[in-house]
């Protein structure tokens, strides 16, 4: 296992080290992770994804593809996934503690400083307050420990009260990650997904 400070670091050995030339990227991720492929040399392929995160693309089996375990919560897709591809790359950025599968693993450590072991517990308690009004179709592993609770909401205007309330409680809400056009499927998840940072339930 080699160990970086940062996981576009991580990436940028794995594209290095590979050889890699053109890599499937999601519209709906960090733009530093497209940054980086660019900058080692290969160039990106974009995919779009479905409202369970699942890539909208079917894949030849002997391409490299980025995909995240957004949230922390798509363990399972991961499952699914490295079944078909063999050359599947997980960036586990949003899931610290999920084992490393499929043909190379990269983590973001730094995003997990400083937490509880509550993280769970509190998951489940917003699960139960939003589970029902969450467009979301969570369904976790047991033992999956996620870096927030993304909550779905229904519209534009829900998210954005959502929002308003969970700022007045003195909570931090970011928006995951840049706009996309508006014609992208992905475009709902920035403007409806509410992320609820864990560690703050009493």
């Amino acid at each position: 296992m080699n160990t970086f400070n940062f996981a576009r670091d991580a990436l940028r050995y794995i594209i290095k080290e590979n050889e890699i030339q053109e890599i499937y990227v999601p519209y709906y991720l960090c733009d530093v992770i497209r940054h980086t492929v660019v900058a080692e040399g290969a160039k990106p392929l974009f995919y779009h994804i479905d409202d369970n995160f699942m890539p909208l693309k079917e894949f030849s089996k002997d391409s490299y593809i980025i995909y995240p375990n957004y949230f922390g919560i798509c363990d399972k897709n991961v499952d699914k996934l490295i079944d078909i591809y063999p050359r599947l790359i997980v960036d586990n950025a949003h899931a610290f503690y999920s084992k490393p599968r499929g043909f190379a693993a990269i983590y973001s450590p730094h995003k997990f400083k400083g937490v509880n072991v509550n993280r769970r517990k509190e998951f489940d308690k917003y699960h139960e307050l939003y589970g029902m009004k969450n467009l979301l179709k969570i369904d976790i592993p047991d033992d999956a420990i996620p870096f927030c609770y993304p909550f779905f909401a229904s519209d534009v205007e829900e998210a954005d009260e959502l929002v308003k309330t969970l700022t007045k409680q003195g909570l931090t809400i970011y928006r995951y990650w840049n706009s996309l056009p508006e014609s992208y499927n992905e475009y709902k998840f920035y403007s409806r997904l509410v992320p609820l940072p864990l560690n703050t339930i009493n």
